[in-house]
């Protein structure tokens, strides 16, 4: 089962944090209380009630970059995206603290419009750099989710989800489908041991997928079964071709002791037939090929 990760941004998050999170949340903290309580403590003060709605801005802005601090702190980002994301807001914060507290007290000339500017706007480049490094990163990880979606693990080749939805919205009709299974495929793992079977498997898909060429789709549907889609009438090419795939099947040795069969099972959509009715023909074929011989293609009928 796969571990889920669930994003949340309770206090209680603070004692799960690296020690790299804690340290910088326990900097940022420390300074904004520091800061806040010399400059109360040592700069003339202003009357507030001539600033509310200014002092009620700031304090609302930093609220929210305190937030989107923490938010950084609570997740699981990429290297690159943390260090800028944090190092940004980190100084955004310590911008929009003096902005604060501008409201409040008299601070001296290059506090209120050097220091201020430089943390604000320094803060605001490195936090949209982090949120590009942040942006880059979810595509990184949705490219990857898509792709194992759609690709088999072992052989690296379509999966049966991809082939079902492939053939689906396809537009040629009719098409045929294939069902290729490996003979006596169990007795190759009994024999030889899995790791064995699992290099079988990689090189069958490695060779039938570059056989299937154009439009025509190949994938593994579960196993030692795979399935292949030509958009394709033409009974004969179909024949020729199937003839060629077990032919390809034969130049695979099994640990130099035998060379690998296949046995196929053919079926042409008929009229309107969905792809569910076609591929249950084709598997009704290839249980035909397996009870007359095995190595051998049979083609539905309709």
């Amino acid at each position: 089962m796969i571990e889920t990760v669930k994003l949340t941004v309770k206090l209680s998050n603070f004692y799960k944090m690296s020690w790299v999170n804690k340290a910088v949340s326990l900097a940022l903290l420390f300074y904004m209380i520091i800061f806040t309580v010399y400059a109360l403590n040592t700069f003339p003060p202003l009357n507030i009630e001539n600033n509310v709605y200014g002092f009620t801005t700031d304090f609302s802005n930093l609220i929210v970059l305190i937030f989107l601090f923490w938010m950084v702190q609570c997740s699981e980002l990429s290297r690159q995206a943390y260090v800028f994301s944090t190092l940004g807001l980190l100084l955004w914060t310590m911008g929009t603290t003096a902005d604060v507290l501008d409201e409040l007290v008299v601070q001296p000339f290059w506090v209120s419009v050097y220091f201020e500017d430089l943390c604000r706007t320094s803060g605001m480049l490195f936090t949209s750099y982090g949120l590009f490094k942040t942006m880059r990163f979810v595509q990184s990880i949705h490219n990857r989710l898509a792709c194992e979606l759609i690709i088999d693990d072992l052989t690296k080749v379509h999966n049966r989800r991809y082939f079902y939805r492939h053939v689906r919205s396809a537009e040629v009709t009719p098409y045929v489908i294939l069902i290729i299974d490996i003979d006596h495929f169990k007795s190759i793992n009994d024999e030889f041991g899995h790791d064995v079977g699992d290099m079988i498997l990689q090189q069958l898909a490695t060779t039938y997928n570059n056989a299937f060429e154009g439009s025509a789709q190949f994938a593994r549907l579960g196993g030692e079964e795979f399935g292949g889609y030509l958009p394709t009438s033409k009974m004969l090419q179909v024949s020729d071709f199937c003839q060629h795939l077990i032919d390809l099947a034969h130049s695979i040795n099994v640990k130099n002791v035998r060379h690998l069969t296949v046995s196929i099972g053919v079926a042409k959509q008929t009229p309107n037939e969905p792809l569910d009715k076609v591929m249950k023909r084709a598997d009704q074929a290839l249980y035909v090929a397996k009870q007359t011989g095995r190595d051998r293609f049979e083609i539905a009928s309709n």
